[in-house]
């Protein structure tokens, strides 16, 4: 019988634990090394990271090269759903070059400021995608966008939506700063002006307009409904990007369906990264015919959303969605749905040809 004080008796977590901290035997931070320890394959990985930065070269060596011969599918597995670390994601990142490893680590939020700083001047391709359109976390750590310019890999698209990106959010904020102080002055008057006693004729104005509007939500709620969206509108059209961003990551499920599709792609991703953001808001973008490209995209790749039977449907009868996105797609969905796939003439004809192709192949 094992003694319970022993690794062997250890559940995987403590396991884990006693591996980062400085205590570790030597023996037991060697067979994590050389993944050894009897541990299933997503906590052998986590053990194995633990030990990568060893103190003792050996151990660290010996880590370095087992870590080198982990499959990268099973490493992308683990950064998907192995909830890892922001020092976990920082060790694999110094590790690997596989492109879609890369792409993981700097889609994960955890993964740290410093960690995307570091990759930013370097990576290519579809990691240095990833990174360009996360526009939340470029605003967040300017640096990185410095970074990315300085990266010799950085491609003239991604370049010019870099410099557009710090033009419209750094170099006009000074403008905007001073646009606003003007505005504040100038309620400042006014202000001075009705404490004297001067009625403003638009005040009076505003006031009618309220009035009208609580009259018709006395007399009908649906009316007062499209007055005060008409509102959101008007204000939202108002407001700088800078503003619109902030609402995209902050706003009300109203305020998420008018900035998607805003003519700004910066803010309509943003509307993606807002923590509040439901299934069924997703679902109901997919349905959307004016949306970009990209949005789409996101959505496919976002593998939360994408196993959604009712996503991947609304992606599929969207007649504005990339085939690259909705021939994949075609096979999850169900016979009724590939029969009237099959007759929509709106939809593109690749589209209608692999239902029919798949129905045919589900019946035989």
């Amino acid at each position: 019988m094992p003694d319970p004080a022993s690794p062997a008796a250890l559940e995987p977590a403590d396991l884990v634990s006693l591996l980062r901290s400085p205590d570790a035997p030597r023996e037991l931070r060697a067979f994590a090394a050389r993944g050894l320890l009897p541990l299933e394959s997503e906590d052998r990985l986590r053990a194995l990271l633990a030990v990568v930065n060893d103190a003792d070269p050996d151990v660290a060596t010996a880590a370095a090269a087992t870590f080198a011969a982990v499959p990268p599918d099973d490493v992308v597995r683990f950064l998907d759903g192995g909830s890892p670390t922001p020092a976990e994601l920082d060790a694999v990142s110094r590790r690997t070059d596989d492109h879609a490893v890369l792409e993981q680590v700097i889609r994960n939020r955890e993964a740290s400021d410093d960690t995307l700083e570091r990759l930013a001047a370097t990576v290519v391709g579809a990691p240095q995608d990833a990174l360009i359109v996360n526009q939340v976390r470029l605003l967040r750590h300017p640096r990185l966008i410095d970074a990315l310019l300085e990266n010799p890999g950085l491609t003239a698209d991604g370049r010019r939506r870099l410099l557009e990106l710090r033009e419209e959010f750094f170099e006009k904020e000074e403008r905007r700063r001073e646009q606003e102080r003007l505005r504040q002055e100038e309620e400042a008057r006014r202000a001075e002006q009705e404490a004297a006693g001067i009625v403003f004729e638009e005040a009076a104005q505003d006031t009618a307009d309220e009035a009208g509007a609580a009259e018709g939500a006395a007399a009908g709620g649906e009316d007062y409904s499209s007055a005060n969206l008409a509102q959101v509108f008007r204000r939202i059209s108002s407001m700088t990007v800078k503003e619109k961003l902030d609402l995209a990551q902050k706003g009300t499920k109203e305020e998420r369906r008018i900035l998607i599709a805003d003519a700004n792609k910066i803010v309509s991703m943003a509307v993606l990264r807002n923590e509040a953001l439901t299934p069924a808001e997703v679902e109901t973008f997919c349905a959307m015919r004016h949306l970009a490209a990209e949005l789409f995209q996101e959505i496919a790749t976002t593998r939360e959303w994408i196993r959604k039977p009712k996503v991947q449907l609304a992606l599929v009868c969207n007649p504005a969605v990339p085939l690259s996105i909705t021939l994949p797609l075609i096979k999850f969905v169900g016979m009724r749905d590939l029969r009237n796939l099959a007759r929509d003439r709106n939809l593109p004809e690749g589209v209608r040809t692999m239902a029919r192709k798949i129905m045919i192949e589900k019946r035989g």
